[in-house]
């Protein structure tokens, strides 16, 4: 795993108690080459190697619900706080936004997002084409 690391074969790794785990790029492409989408749960940092034309993605970035919804939960108000962080910083790369406020709304959305990205033709970058 180490030689792959160096050989930048990983889109991102990690270690948790000892173990290495990690999502190799060539796996991705595997799963591209089948026919299939890879939906993936990444860093925010791994965006930046994802956004090319090989992978095609499309990124919907999950934020925390919105402020009304909670008012004496302090994990929750922190939740806000990082998921605006991270929007301010990372938000260029985002193909959507949803907000959290009800998983069952969450989850129908995002269903319809990945419906139409399979079904209507997408805004791409042009260095992606030429």
């Amino acid at each position: 795993m180490m030689r792959d690391i160096a050989n930048n074969e990983y889109l991102e790794y990690g270690t948790h108690e000892d173990a290495m785990y990690g999502t190799k790029l060539e796996t991705i492409r595997q799963i591209h080459d089948q026919g299939l989408m890879a939906i993936l749960d990444v860093e925010p940092q791994a965006l930046k190697v994802l956004r090319i034309a090989e992978f095609f993605p499309f990124v919907v970035f999950i934020a925390a619900p919105d402020m009304i919804s909670f008012h004496e939960d302090g994990s929750l108000e922190r939740l806000a706080k990082e998921s605006d962080l991270l929007e301010k910083a990372y938000g260029h790369y985002f193909d959507l936004k949803i907000a959290n406020n009800d998983i069952e709304e969450t989850i129908r959305t995002l269903e319809q997002a990945i419906d139409e990205v399979c079904t209507t033709p997408q805004w791409v970058p042009v260095s992606w084409v030429y």
